[in-house]
C-alpha cells in the first residue's frame, strides 16, 4: 500500500482513562469527522472496551449509525444539524439529538408521534458561540412547555467559544454563568449536564458537571499551545497524553539532480548543489496539505528530510542528500516518531498555518487504518 495509518490502541485507552479520572465523570467521547481523521469504526472498536466511555458524540445520523454498528451498548448523541427528512430515522433509531430551535423540536415531536417512540433530546443553550442553539430565555420557555409524552429530556448543554486560544478565561466564565442561570431556573430534573470540551476539562474543574465531552485530547493532542501552557502552570507537570495516530508511507523512487534543477510544479524550488531527492506517493488528496510545500519535513530512516517543491495531488518530494543509503521501499514517516525524531500534527499545523484538528480530520478516509 502507498501509505497507511496506525492506530495505537493502548494510547487511546490510556488517554480515555486519564480524562475519566481528571473529570471525575464518564467521558462523552467525540468521534465526529471520522473520529478526527483516525477512522471511526477502528476508534470505536477500541473505545468500546474502555470503562471510561459513557457515551459517544457525532455530527450526523450517518455517523451515529456507524457507531451503533460497532458499539450498540452506549448512547450516541448527534451534535450536528439533522435535516427534516432525517429526523424520523433518527428518532426511530433511538439516537439522542440536539434541539437547537423551536422548529426543530416540532419536527422531533412529529417524528415521535409517527414512530411511536419518544425523541431523546439534549437542549443546547446559546451562551456565546453563536452557532446552533437557543438563547437562555427561549430555552427556559421551551423546557417549561416540553411535551414529556413525546420527548424525553436527556441533557442540557452548551459549548465554549473562547477557551482554547487564550489565557484569559473571562469570556468562558461569562458563558458558564449564563449556562448555570438556565440550570437554576429549570430545576433539578433528571438530565445530563455537560459543557466541558477537552480544554475546559483540563483547566476548569467547575465545568465538569455530569459528563466530559472529550474530542481532540482523547486522540493525544493538546487543544492549543495556550491550553498546554496553562495546564503546566497550574499543575506543575504534564498530563502524559499519548498520540493515538501515526502515518507512514515509503520511498517510491530516488533521483539524483544536478545544481539548478527545478523540483515540482511551478518550479518553486531549485537545487543549490547536487541533490538527492525521494518521491513519496502521498499528496494533498491524501490529506497532506499543499501549504506544506517547501515548508514541512518527513522522516526517512529516522532523519528529518525537508519537503522540496510543491506537494502534488498524489506525490511529494523530499531532499535526502544528507541521509546515506536511502533506497526505494524505505519507510517514510509523515506523522509519528522514528529513531528518536518525531513529527506530530502540531508541527504540520504550524508549517501550513492551521490547527491540529484540521490536519487530522482531513486525512483521507480511504487510507487503510491498522489498529495495533
Amino acid at each position: 500500500m502507498k501509505s497507511h495509518i496506525v492506530i495505537h490502541a493502548a494510547s487511546l485507552l490510556h488517554n480515555l482513562k486519564l480524562f475519566r479520572r481528571l473529570a471525575g465523570a464518564p467521558v462523552m467521547f467525540v468521534v465526529k469527522a471520522n473520529a478526527y481523521g483516525h477512522g471511526l469504526r477502528e476508534i470505536v472498536g477500541v473505545a468500546r472496551g474502555s470503562p471510561a466511555v459513557g457515551s459517544y458524540a457525532v455530527d450526523s445520523l450517518e455517523e451515529a449509525r456507524a457507531v451503533r454498528a460497532v458499539d450498540a451498548r452506549r448512547p450516541v448523541l448527534v451534535l450536528g444539524w439533522t435535516d427534516r427528512d432525517e429526523v424520523e430515522a433518527l428518532v426511530a433509531g433511538g439516537f439522542e439529538t440536539v434541539v437547537p430551535s423551536e422548529e426543530h423540536l416540532r419536527w422531533l415531536q412529529a417524528a415521535a408521534t409517527k414512530t411511536r417512540r419518544q425523541a431523546l433530546v439534549h437542549v443546547k443553550i446559546e451562551t456565546g458561540t453563536n452557532r446552533l442553539g437557543l438563547d437562555p430565555e427561549r430555552a427556559v420557555a421551551l423546557l417549561a412547555g416540553l411535551d414529556r409524552r413525546r420527548v424525553e429530556l436527556r441533557g442540557i448543554y452548551s459549548h465554549f467559544a473562547n477557551i482554547e486560544d487564550t489565557t484569559d478565561p473571562a469570556f468562558a466564565r461569562r458563558q458558564l454563568e449564563l449556562y448555570r442561570s438556565v440550570l437554576r431556573r429549570v430545576g433539578s430534573d433528571r438530565f445530563c449536564r455537560h459543557f466541558s470540551c477537552s480544554a475546559a476539562t483540563l483547566l476548569f474543574p467547575e465545568t465538569h458537571f455530569d459528563t466530559a465531552r472529550i474530542g481532540i485530547s482523547a486522540y493525544g493532542c493538546w487543544p492549543s499551545k495556550q491550553t498546554h501552557a496553562l495546564f503546566l502552570e497550574k499543575n506543575k507537570g504534564d498530563l502524559g497524553l499519548r498520540p493515538v495516530l501515526s502515518w507512514h508511507s515509503k520511498v517510491a523512487q530516488v533521483k539524483q539532480l544536478g545544481k539548478g534543477a527545478a523540483i515540482g510544479y511551478g518550479l518553486t524550488y531549485r537545487t543549490f548543489a547536487r541533490t538527492r531527492i525521494v518521491i513519496v506517493p502521498v499528496g494533498y488528496y491524501d490529506g497532506y496539505d499543499r501549504k506544506l510545500s517547501n515548508a514541512a519535513q518527513v522522516l526517512v530512516r529516522g532523519v528529518k528530510a525537508p519537503v522540496r517543491g510543491r506537494v502534488c495531488m498524489n506525490m511529494l518530494m523530499a531532499d535526502v542528500s544528507h541521509i546515506p543509503g536511502v533506497k526505494a521501499g524505505d519507510p517514510v514517516t509523515l506523522i509519528g516518531g522514528k529513531g528518536g525524531e518525531r513529527i506530530d500534527a502540531d508541527m504540520l499545523a504550524d508549517w501550513c498555518g492551521t490547527i491540529n484538528y484540521e490536519v487530522l480530520a482531513r486525512l483521507n478516509p480511504l487510507i487503510p487504518r491498522i489498529v495495533t
